[in-house]
């Protein structure tokens, strides 16, 4: 009986058994975004037939009579297929896609279209959206190490202030640098110059491309070479970076919101005396005099310890808030993207700030089967404040921060009552007004100071496909920029310090009505012949108006410049109106043969109005081949290689940024009085010249990309050549003229170069990816003509412009050691600023041997801000749910004039020194490097080789680490949830002495200093 119901039960299950389904849940995403992927494939590779789709939160459930272990195949469109092995079927399986960003089939946006990777002929990094720092409040400061080849540098560590960017590269001398910025097709060239309401109102450097949000970035495309650039003509020659803004897509309406709140702090600060130390230097550099009216006495120097710290009551820690929401979706017929953000960024200078408020409308919508039409929009409110924008009147302070580190640390900050304390003993001369000297600190709260910038940019689109293959594509833009600038300073602040008080307004409008019409036609001819010929019109005309007043002698500083009239001094009232116009004519022709051999033929013609009427056109072609090597047959079957393409590009672009009206000779006003009537005259301001013309840039380039192991390690390399000719230089000119010089085309400058990027993914299975990347970049710029008539071009008494060197090249005094022996004293060469020579002495050499040290005949070359090489190298690495991304930025070989440190290090009986001067010469102490200490020195006079400083630097530019996770929500809904923290510029590696290496100008005296950010944040998706 028991055998015979232990046979029945085995028949009842056994085909329970026979149909047992082992299920697999899992989920799917970006592995740098952490987006999930909708609709990828995901099988079972050992029962063929068994297989699902990911669901819109990019989940899956896969039943199977597989046991474990199995391998599931994992593919999405655009994605490197993944196989991951599976071990058991308890736990979801989480699977990081990554995306093939240099697969051929991939689309890249160039200029006035889109093309495949696999047929470029140019020069093109494209940065995707998730390679945008989560915790930058502007997209430029995104791009340096990031794109070999471009070299971006800060010019201030102030919120708000602009990134100089190079590609390439400089090309010019008077003319403009910056790259054009092409955003959703809508041209930004070189915009800084729309928001300047007048550097007599404030030396601002705000940025306007801080108005764009980086979240609302998809994409940025940084077109390097002549045969990507050529199609924009006159704004081409300084490289193209084409920003693309998302865009809704088809599907489940998507909530985001993201919020980070951030800690800053400076990230170093300069050593100077303290109060004892400078006590003691002062009463052995002042005179007996000085040190009668000061009361200062050895034995009150000894009570004075550290004295006032100006550097720490000048800096804080500040903080920074970020809230960024967007919604997007559609339908098969419209798609949408509408986002807002708010931005609120404190600088570790107190005082110093900026906000920003935006929003943008992204939508398209078919509204027939054959025509589309769209707009994008955005508008934002900038705001960026604090008084160390200004600088000094006349009273040789250059700017707060150098005011702060010089002021005696003798001097009290506060009154005994809590007032500012204006009085300063130590002061002499033309730095005490009335008895009254500037206090660093007094101005970041009595200094009103603020620049507010209105951005509003509407584009608006038509596209109709006429017949199959054929497009007609129509735009219309405006952008308008409207600037205010205010700014007041009481008697006792720096900035009126010499005017008893000083008041300005400044606005400026700033106008850009662009329309383009382009007709494409694509034609493909079997699978041999593939044609894509686009033809176009473009017309672009800018308008400005600015409006400048400002005032001194207040009376009452409680009006400040809300009422100029209280001033009884008029400084200035100025007016400009400028409009300049440029059409252009646009053409292009790709043509691929046998989806192998690809050329690329453009033409642009500009007229523009910067120019006389014989020099209005310019002609700019160029000419790209690509040869996909990989696709002929005796490298067909060597699977391990996926992609190896040569490419080789030759063309010319030019460079129309002289500035409105430079051709004509202009006249200014000036008042008189004649009898006490007063009269109105009118002189020649400016010399003309009807023959100005375009700066051209003729450009070589030969490359070649190669991909291999299903694109898990590639390459890109790059060499190039470019020769800018008809630079833009002030030549002589006859004195009958009335003028010293006149804008001439005359100079030559070249760049050649070569850039090597490199990818890897190092490992890729179920929870754990690696990738790498890294590049370098060198550039060498010669100046290789000025002109006949003159040899060099000596810029004040820093830097030299002539053939053989690059631009930037600093020109002064080759440092020699210290007067020593009496043997130096007999033969040290007098400089010509210090004819009587003692012990302790800064020594120069005496270039000609001529005895005399002097600024014609012995400075030399001491350097150059170029560097040798850019360089960047980024690693990210996710294990489950946890990613770890590192990105380091450097450059090698560049210098910068330390200016600051020269004025520290030139001891005066009035101001603070650096601690340097603590080793200072003396006859116990025989010094090497560091002179004896004598007022009025002299020796901050001119530029020597001891401050011309190796700026070379490799910094952590970013480090973040996050978590993903989808907790249930709602109706069993899931919340997408990304928790980060990340750090700015945590580690500096460099050489340089002062607040930060990574400047962009050539004179570094006292810039506002780079700071150190910790950031933590949540972005949430439904």
């Amino acid at each position: 009986m028991g055998k015979r119901l232990l046979v029945a039960t085995l028949v009842a299950i056994g085909p329970l058994v026979a149909f047992a389904q082992n299920l697999i849940t899992g989920h799917i995403t970006d592995v740098r975004t952490g987006e999930p992927l909708i609709g990828a494939s995901v099988i079972v590779k050992s029962e063929k037939g068994r297989g699902v789709v990911t669901d819109v939160d990019g989940n899956f459930k896969l039943e199977t009579k597989v046991e474990a272990p199995l391998t599931l195949k994992v593919e999405y469109v655009g994605y490197r297929a993944l196989d991951v092995d599976v071990y058991d079927f308890e736990e979801p399986v989480e699977i990081a896609l990554i995306d093939n960003s240099n697969r051929l089939d991939e689309v890249v946006v160039v200029g006035y279209g889109v093309q495949k990777r696999k047929q470029l002929t140019g020069a093109v990094t494209t940065v995707k959206n998730d390679e945008l720092l989560n915790t930058s409040t502007s997209f430029d400061n995104i791009l340096g190490g990031a794109v070999a080849g471009l070299d971006a540098t800060a010019s201030s560590g102030q919120p708000g202030a602009s990134v100089n960017i190079r590609i390439r590269g400089g090309n010019s001398i008077n003319g403009g640098n910056e790259p054009l910025y092409v955003i959703d097709g809508v041209l930004l060239y070189n915009s800084s110059s729309a928001t300047n309401a007048g550097n007599s109102v404030a030396g601002t450097n705000f940025n306007p491309l801080a108005s764009i949000n980086p979240s609302d970035i998809e994409s940025i495309e940084v077109l390097k070479d002549v045969s990507a650039s050529a199609i924009y003509g006159s704004r081409g020659a300084n490289g193209v970076i084409i920003v693309t803004t998302k865009s809704g897509k088809h599907g489940k309406v998507k909530v985001d919101y993201g919020y980070s709140i951030g800690v800053s702090s400076v990230r170093k600060r300069l050593d100077v005396l303290n109060a004892e130390q400078w006590g003691e230097l002062y009463l052995e550099l002042a005179t007996d005099a000085q040190k009668k009216a000061s009361g200062v006495t050895p034995e009150l120097v000894k009570t004075w310890g550290e004295g006032t710290d100006w550097q720490d009551a000048l800096f804080r820690t500040a903080t920074t808030q970020q809230h960024q929401v967007s919604v997007s979706g559609g339908s098969d017929n419209e798609r949408f993207h509408i986002s807002g953000n708010y931005t609120n960024q404190d600088g570790v200078i107190r005082g110093s700030g900026f906000t920003r408020l935006g929003a943008r409308l992204n939508y398209e919508r078919d509204i027939l089967k054959n025509v589309t039409v769209g707009l994008k929009s955005s508008f934002s409110k900038s705001t960026q404040t604090g008084s160390q924008s200004f600088r000094g009147q006349s009273n040789g302070v250059s700017g707060l921060l150098e005011l702060a580190l010089r002021t005696s640390p003798a001097v009290p900050i506060y009154n005994t009552d809590g007032t500012y304390n204006y009085a300063n003993p130590f002061e002499a001369g033309d730095f005490v007004r009335n008895g009254l000297t500037p206090n660093a600190i007094a101005d970041l709260s009595e200094v009103d100071a603020q620049t507010r910038v209105d951005n509003t940019l509407v584009s608006a689109f038509a596209q109709w496909e006429i017949i199959k293959g054929l497009k007609l594509r129509t735009q219309g833009s405006v952008n308008i920029l409207n600037t205010r600038q205010n700014v007041f300073g009481p008697a006792t602040s720096q900035i009126g310090f010499n005017s008893d008080g000083y008041g300005a307004v400044g606005s400026k409008r700033w106008e850009s009505d662009q329309v383009e019409v382009t007709l494409t036609w694509n034609k493909k001819i079997g699978n041999i012949h593939e044609f894509e010929v686009l033809g176009g019109y473009t017309y672009q005309q800018e308008k400005s108006e600015r409006l400048l007043g400002s005032t001194a002698d207040y009376a009452n500083d409680n009006l400040s410049y809300k009422s100029l009239q209280s001033g009884s001094q008029l400084i200035a009232t100025e007016t400009d109106f400028v409009t300049s116009v440029l059409y252009s004519g646009i053409g292009r022709i790709n043509y691929s043969l046998l989806d192998r051999y690809h050329l690329t033929a453009t033409l642009r013609a500009d007229g523009s109005s910067r120019f006389a009427k014989n020099k209005k056109w310019g002609w700019f072609p160029s000419l790209g081949f690509a040869w996909n090597v990989n696709e002929e047959k005796f490298l067909k079957n060597i699977k391990w290689i996926e992609d190896l393409k040569l490419r080789a590009s030759i063309g010319t672009v030019g460079n129309q940024e002289i500035g409105d009206y430079t051709f004509l000779s202009t006249y200014a006003a000036t008042h008189y009085f004649l009898g006490g009537i007063k009269n109105t005259a009118y002189y020649r301001s400016a010399l003309g010249n009807d023959d100005l013309k375009w700066e051209t840039t003729t450009s070589y380039d030969l490359g070649f990309d190669f991909n291999i192991l299903k694109g898990k390690l590639g390459f890109v390399f790059d060499v190039y050549h470019k020769k800018t000719s008809d630079l833009l230089l002030n030549i002589p000119v006859e004195q009958t003229t009335g003028f010293s010089s006149q804008l001439t085309n005359v100079g030559n400058v070249t760049n050649d170069g070569v850039e090597f990027a490199v990818n890897a993914t190092l490992w890729q299975a179920k929870d754990l990816t690696w990738q790498v990347s890294a590049n370098i970049a060198h550039n060498h710029n010669e100046v290789t003509s000025i002109g006949t008539g003159q040899s060099e071009i000596i810029n004040g008494n820093q830097t030299i412009i002539r053939p053989g060197e690059a631009l930037g090249t600093y020109y002064g005094w080759q440092f020699d050691g210290i007067v020593q022996t009496s043997e130096d004293l007999k033969s040290v060469p007098s400089p010509s600023n210090k004819p009587v020579v003692e012990y302790g002495d800064v020594k120069y050499v005496d270039q000609n041997g001529d005895g005399v040290v002097d600024q014609e005949n012995d400075r030399v070359v001491l350097g150059s801000a170029q560097p040798d090489f850019t360089y960047g190298f980024a690693t990210q690495l996710r294990y489950k749910s946890w990613n770890l991304s590192l990105n380091f930025q450097g450059s090698y070989g560049n210098k910068l004039y330390n200016q600051m440190e020269q004025a520290l290090e030139s001891p005066n009986a009035s101001y603070n020194a650096s601690t340097k001067l603590l080793n200072r010469w003396t006859a116990e102490n025989p010094s090497t490097t560091i002179p004896r200490a004598v007022a009025q020195n002299n020796y901050s006079a001119y530029l020597d080789s001891r401050f011309i400083e190796d700026a070379s630097y490799l910094r952590l530019k970013n480090i973040q680490i996050g978590y993903n996770f989808q907790p249930k929500v709602g109706n069993n809904q899931k919340l997408g949830v990304y928790l980060y923290a990340s750090a700015q510029n945590l580690l500096t590696i460099t050489n340089y002495s002062g607040y930060d290496p990574e400047y962009s100008g050539y004179v570094d005296r006292g810039t506002y200093p780079a700071s150190r950010t910790f950031t933590f944040g949540v972005k949430l998706s439904y």
